[in-house]
């Protein structure tokens, strides 16, 4: 059977098309294949999106066995399956609860995940140790492994000489002198997917000096030559009495070819030169230079081509020359890498699929089955245009090995090559576009371009504006590619490959808008000119209207440039501290002042007299940079020299009274994260700690938890899937071209000689080192893909919006008074300008366009749940005598063993459902829980399994569903009783009050019903006439209703 492609645009509905192919296959084979779920596997590519589509499928059969008719599904299932409705419900209900009683086998994944399934299946066959572990800190590993080639560079005199090479080329080009920095710079090209098996294969050094060599000479022939016929042609135009000067633009136009060739001197071609190579009109007006040209023609167009190979062959002279010692050294830097890595029974996630590409290629599809223990007999894959060539490779055989076994569509592909944006990671488009249908046979394509999410103003806009984009860079494309081809830089089969390929990567762009709304929705594109775009004047635009501080989405291409908005914002937040600021990646803990406060103090204890540190501190006390430490600083820095960096946090924060200050508490308690992680990690102290700092502990992101008051603020590629009513994107000017500084792994184009010898080789892609090179057709390949995925990071962008988008861009005046636009804003604003409006003049002027009005948000009925949040106005701390049990000790006991009761799970649990609205947030706050490090793997595995049961519950589901009043643990104060009382979770509508209290124990109490039997009391005393009482047993998988009218005090 064919393969299924959905071509899923933005906002058409994926999530709900993901979720129904799995129902609806299972409640179709229900009697045949009752079990079927455990033959599906869907893959995706982030845990998030994992567990959506976990809670989404159970979530989803829940309200079809509950709720038929709320749910959005029954509709499409009674008209696909010819079924009743009373069967779709007793099908799914059934399902449901197979799932949940066997949830191991419920295998939704990502990527990276099933294949380290499979290799942990293989191990033995792999030959790797049974108990090998998966190394994520790649730059760790590489960092070893250069240490340990220093190392044996002592003894190995072959290998000393390649690096006095390396350091003394580095110096003479001004970089840094230290290998390991340069290696450093390398990494994403080390661990690329396609470069280790070539890392693996690299040629000899001998070989490689053998090919610069001869590169070498070619290019001494070529001088030869090409000053030979330069010679020989100014010898004819002596002998005809012909001058330079009688030719079309005299001696300095292009006959300057011929004196320029024969006296050896360096030049390139000028288009004129070219031109001049196809025949001799316009060579001259004078009759005996006339005449002769028709016999320098032939030496012209030698001389030209001679000019063309030459060039080739000292381009790539010069490419090699910039890269190959460290192309050499990555070979015995990789075989170090890979001894280590054995030594100690580790892997790095890289090579999973590296490894697996070359196992699953030579075994039977059954085979493979038979060591995993699951027969997969349908494949959903989410996100495909994220696909890299090696995960498709591993893929093929399994999907092939589907379709044989099935008679119906066995495979899912969902996915939108708009939407690719993932090339640094092996990410690649044409897999979705193109492979498919070649690997998979002819796979039936269904176009999904309805946009359920933004409003008809947004969708048009969206419509028209990347359509105008992509038409204009199409065009600028095409004819850098037609130049290329023209001086013979492009291969005739690049050129057809490359022409019109952004054009093709669009062909189904238009969407339609479906969200039912009275509202349009608006657009603005604004040009700026100040240092900062005008982002404050849209939040308090919309905030006026009525929006929420959480309804603002805010979009950055690089944290850098987040980190720029983010400065903005909290100097706004200083003077209208109404809102929170969650960034996923913008803020970041080095950033603080307080930050670099504390971590100068830390190394001024180690070292006093350094001067730089000794300024950090005194510019944070506002004291002159340059004034001397005193005795009372001496003494303290001295004493803080002697504790551990937990202990030293401490000291610093009591000391300096830096727990007060209530705009860096976030700070304070982010850097006090770090630190207790590290202390319980490891054997620390103070210099070790300085060095994870320096290493990557300043990088970390400043997280703040989400809520009403809260704006996100995050980089367009972590903004895949999320949605929000206004979206303002900052600095929309990223380059659709090549920065001209990274590292690609380039083919030699055909024909190419020496070079071709050398295979797959480390370029640095800059138009100067490849264009004319004999890697130019991979130069050109990396412009037009990079173009791609260029636009592709804006139409994701713009996607993101529900009601409101707002885009801005700097720009500069010109002397002529043109503006000036960079990247892609470039070509938005060309795309939008015939609706450009002016306001102002000088520092005040205002340049943009507008689609459609600004209006109060729509809003769809919530759930009234109130959340207390606390923002901190100080930061607590203790003398070191008195210091509390910090987050890494919450589950340790005096004696120092590690407990997992149930009430210390119960501790944290009740806290996590006191803030949550549905079982999405409960997920969120566990996800946030694990990383933080309060919840091993297994612990956050088994409370998800326990929340995806217990909220298929339909009194759960009403507990946590709309309310006129949300109370969650929040004290009852009343006369006469000793203390208060305090409920995990009260609802209130009207008369009727509903409360619940929370339990994780393994079993039932009598006092468990008393306490709730006394909550009630106290309810009743409030006024309220209809009062429930529950016990949730959340590990028991029970539900205990409370007699409220028996109370036992």
């Amino acid at each position: 059977m064919r393969a299924k492609i959905l071509s899923a645009s933005a906002g058409s509905g994926k999530t709900y098309s993901l979720a129904y192919k799995f129902i609806h296959d299972t409640i179709k084979y229900f009697h045949s294949k009752p079990y079927l779920y455990r033959a599906i596997l869907a893959v995706t590519f982030t845990n998030k999106a994992t567990e959506q589509m976990k809670s989404r499928i159970l979530k989803e059969l829940g309200n079809l066995s509950r709720n038929p008719e709320s749910s959005s599904y029954m509709a499409d299932l009674r008209r696909d399956l010819a079924l009743q409705q009373e069967e779709i419900v007793r099908r799914a209900g059934l399902i449901q609860q197979r799932i949940l009683h066997d949830y191991s086998r419920f295998t939704i994944l990502t990527i990276d995940k099933f294949f380290q399934r499979i290799l942990r299946a293989f191990l033995k066959e792999l030959g790797y140790d049974l108990n090998y572990s998966i190394e994520l800190d790649q730059k760790k590993v590489l960092q070893q492994s250069v240490d340990s080639l220093i190392e044996d560079s002592a003894e190995n005199e072959e290998l000393l000489r390649w690096i006095e090479g390396f350091v003394q080329e580095s110096v003479d080009d001004n970089n840094s002198w230290d290998i390991r920095e340069t290696i450093k710079r390398w990494e994403s090209s080390i661990f690329n997917e396609n470069s280790q098996q070539v890392i693996e294969n690299a040629v000899p050094k001998e070989k490689l000096l053998e090919v610069i060599r001869s590169l070498q000479e070619r290019f001494a022939v070529l001088a030869a030559q090409q000053k030979a016929v330069g010679k020989r042609a100014l010898q004819m135009m002596d002998a005809a009495g012909v001058e330079p000067d009688d030719f079309w633009k005299k001696a300095s136009g292009f006959i300057s070819i011929f004196a320029k060739s024969a006296s050896g001197k360096e030049f390139n071609l000028t288009s004129t030169m070219i031109e001049k190579s196809h025949s001799t009109d316009g060579w001259s007006k004078v009759p005996a230079a006339q005449s002769l040209a028709t016999e320098l023609f032939p030496l012209y167009v030698e001389l030209c081509e001679l000019c063309r190979h030459k060039s080739k062959v000292s381009t790539s002279l010069k490419a090699l020359r910039k890269t190959y010692r460290t192309y050499a050294m990555l070979r015995d830097i990789y075989g170090k890498m890979r001894d280590q890595n054995n030594e100690e029974g580790v892997m790095l996630l890289s090579e999973t699929k590296h490894i697996l590409s070359r196992f699953i290629a030579d075994n039977d599809t059954p085979f493979i089955y038979e060591k995993m223990g699951n027969r997969f007999e349908r494949f959903m894959i989410d996100e495909f245009q994220d696909t890299s060539l090696k995960e498709w490779h591993n893929f093929v055989p399994l999907l092939r090995n589907a379709m044989a076994q099935s008679e119906d569509e066995s495979i899912l592909i969902v996915g939108d090559v708009k939407q690719s944006i993932y090339r640094w990671r092996g990410g690649d488009w044409r897999i979705l576009k193109e492979y498919v249908r070649r690997d998979l046979g002819n796979a039936a394509e269904v176009p999904m371009n309805n946009n359920w999410r933004s409003l008809k103003q947004i969708v048009e806009f969206n419509n028209d504006a990347i359509r105008k984009v992509v038409s204009l860079k199409n065009a600028d494309l095409n004819k850098l590619l037609e130049e290329a081809i023209e001086q013979k830089r492009l291969s005739e089969k690049c050129y057809t490959e490359l022409r019109d390929m952004l054009l093709s990567a669009y062909g189904e762009l238009e969407q339609t808008p479906r969200k039912r709304s009275d509202k349009r929705g608006y657009v603005r594109v604004e040009l700026y000119d100040q240092d900062e775009p005008p982002i404050v004047d849209y939040i308090e635009s919309a905030i006026a209207r009525g929006y929420s501080y959480n309804d603002i989405l805010i979009l950055c291409r690089t944290g850098k440039d987040g980190a720029r908005i983010a400065k903005v914002l909290m100097e706004y937040k200083r003077h209208n501290n109404t809102f929170n600021l969650m960034t996923r990646d913008s803020l970041i803990v080095g950033g603080g002042a307080v930050s670099s406060f504390i971590i100068a103090v830390m190394r001024l204890s180690l070292d006093p007299d350094d001067a730089i540190n000794r300024a950090v501190v005194n510019d944070y006390l506002g004291r002159a940079y340059d004034a001397p430490a005193d005795e009372n600083d001496l003494t303290l820095l001295s004493a803080i020299s002697q504790l551990s960096p937990e202990q030293a946090f401490e000291r610093i924060v009591i000391e300096y009274g830096l727990g007060d200050r209530k705009d860096e508490v976030a700070y304070l308690q982010a850097l006090h994260e770090q630190v207790v992680a590290f202390c319980s990690s490891k054997s620390a102290d103070i210099q070790l700690f300085l060095k994870m700092w320096d290493e990557k502990g300043y990088k970390a992101s400043l997280n703040v938890e989400q809520n009403k008051d809260t704006i996100e603020l995050t980089t367009i590629h972590k903004a895949k899937g999320l949605e929000r009513k206004v979206v303002i994107i900052p600095y929309c000017k990223w380059p659709l071209g090549l920065d001209g500084k990274g590292i690609v792994w380039a083919q030699p184009n055909e024909n190419a000689g020496a070079v071709s010898e050398l295979g797959c080789f480390p370029v640095q892609c800059s138009k100067e080192m490849m264009a004319e090179s004999e890697f130019s057709d991979e130069y050109y390949r990396e412009v037009v893909f990079n173009a791609v995925e260029g636009i592709n990071i804006l139409y994701v962008a713009l996607t993101r919006a529900e009601e409101e988008l707002y885009v801005c861009m700097p720009y500069t005046t010109q002397k002529e008074g043109n503006l000036s636009i960079s990247g892609v804003g470039k070509f938005l604003w060309e795309a939008v300008q015939d609706k450009a409006q002016t306001d102002g003049e000088g520092d005040s002027k205002r340049i943009w366009a507008e689609y459609g009005v600004q209006e109060a948000p729509d809003r769809r009925a919530g759930k009234a749940v109130q959340i207390e949040n606390v923002l901190l106005d100080s930061y607590p701390t203790s003398p070191l005598t008195q210091s509390p049990r910090t987050l890494s000790y919450r589950y340790l006991e005096e004696d120092g063993e590690q407990i997992r009761s149930a009430r210390s799970m119960g501790v944290l649990m009740h806290g996590v459902l006191s803030e949550a609205a549905d079982d999405a947030d409960v997920m969120r706050r566990i996800d946030l829980e694990q990383k933080n490090g309060h919840l091993s793997d297994e612990q956050a595995s088994e409370l998800k399994r326990i929340i995806e049961r217990e909220f298929c519950r339909d009194e759960v589901r009403e507990w946590f569903g709309e309310w006129d009043e949300v109370r969650s643990e929040n004290d009852i104060l009343s006369a006469g009783v000793v203390g208060t009382r305090r409920p995990d979770r009260v609802m209130i509508r009207g008369e009727r009050a509903v409360v619940v209290d929370y339990k994780f124990g393994e079993e039932q109490r009598a006092a468990h019903h008393r306490q709730v039997a006394t909550y009630a009391q106290l309810l009743r005393e409030m006024g309220y006439t209809q009062i429930e009482g529950y016990v949730w047993y959340l590990s028991l998988g029970q539900i205990v209703k409370v007699d409220c009218n028996t109370l036992a005090l």
